[in-house]
């Protein structure tokens, strides 16, 4: 506890010398800053500072981002997970500042997780940060659906991606591209079962793969799609979905492909491996979208379409016959079920939008 005092001093020290230094540099009023801007935190950062009217900050922490960061009169931290150490220095100093700061906290469940000394250290480090003078921390999965999450956050709302296709009206109908209306006309009559986004080994598309494999059958019923930036680890899975039927793209997607995709598809990969338990983005967007996640049965994701009454397809992770059924039978399976309407998803909006206001200006 002496020598994490005695950092936060020299942090401080280091700060009024860097302030002193850099002093003439303009002090903005409100900044919204990610590390990188790789996968959703680009999302983030742009729905973030376009509600909040906030200058968008990206990069490494230099000396003039440490400035900016600490020196603003209200930070939000749009993504504290990918940079715990910096998140928690500059909170503290701008604690002792009296400045309020919030941050969005997107892996909570890393905190409750057995057999790693790290996992407990984040639970203690996180159920002390919650009682920081003008510290904000928001989990992006409510209370309600899962009430521990309170022991290591000021409140829970939904992920932005739940609900930021929504311009506070209704939500935006994404337009067609040439890839997804490719992908319409070659699947014919089949319905479509699309896994995308960022293809790494959290996505559970080794299970996907064995099914396919498997039970042949599934590609009369539903044509696979798996379309993403994949890494070297995913590669020998790729080819095995290639190899039982599945359309495999390995590239990049633009945002309007992504959501092109979600949205002429009728079923939507999010059953991830027990490992990867998050709040998850390409989720949100199929609710939005009026498509039906497969997920993973007790997952975070699963939890939260039980309690909001979102059309949803749970299975056991790694039982091929039961993802087989689905796969064969489709969205049929969820029945009259009903999503979650414009009113609705406007109402998470606002929700979320009061939260963080109430954190900027030191009322949470």
């Amino acid at each position: 506890m002496l020598a994490f005092q005695l950092g936060i001093r020299a942090f401080g020290d280091w700060y009024l010398a860097v302030r002193s230094e850099l002093g003439f540099l303009q002090t903005v009023e409100r900044v919204v800053y990610v590390k990188t801007c790789g996968g959703h935190r680009k999302s983030y950062l742009v729905t973030l500072s376009d509600i909040f009217g906030m200058e968008r900050a990206f990069g490494r922490i230099t000396a003039k981002m440490a400035y900016k960061l600490i020196a603003c009169k209200k930070l939000l931290f749009a993504t504290l997970d990918e940079h715990i150490f910096s998140f928690v220095c500059f909170s503290l100093v701008r604690s002792i500042l009296g400045k309020n700061t919030v941050a969005l906290f997107l892996r909570p469940e890393q905190c409750f997780l057995p057999g790693k000394l790290r996992y407990r250290l984040k639970w203690l480090l996180f159920r002390a940060l919650r009682h920081l003078p003008g510290l904000t921390v928001v989990a992006i999965t409510p209370f309600d659906v899962v009430a521990r999450y309170a022991q290591v956050a000021t409140a829970g709302v939904r992920d932005p991606e739940y609900w930021d296709l929504h311009d506070g009206v209704s939500v935006l109908s994404p337009k067609e591209t040439s890839l997804s209306a490719q992908l319409r006309s070659m699947a014919g009559r089949k319905r479509l079962c699309t896994a995308v986004g960022v293809l790494n080994a959290g996505k559970g598309l080794e299970f996907l793969a064995d099914a396919l494999e498997q039970f042949p059958e599934i590609k009369e019923h539903t044509q696979v799609v798996v379309a993403g930036s994949a890494n070297p680890h995913t590669s020998d899975v790729l080819k095995k979905l290639s190899a039982t039927g599945a359309v495999v793209i390995d590239r990049f997607l633009s945002d309007a492909e992504l959501l092109s995709l979600i949205s002429t598809s009728e079923l939507i990969w999010a059953c991830y491996n027990p490992e990867y338990d998050q709040a998850s983005g390409i989720f949100g967007r199929a609710v939005q979208l009026g498509s039906v996640p497969i997920t993973r049965e007790g997952a975070v994701v699963s939890r939260l379409a039980f309690e909001s009454g979102i059309p949803f397809i749970s299975v056991r992770y790694g039982v091929t016959e039961q993802l087989a059924e689905v796969l064969i039978a489709g969205r049929s399976i969820v029945g009259d079920q009903i999503g979650p309407d414009h009113g609705e998803i406007g109402e998470w909006r606002r929700t979320f939008i009061e939260v963080i206001k109430a954190g900027l200006a030191g009322r949470s």
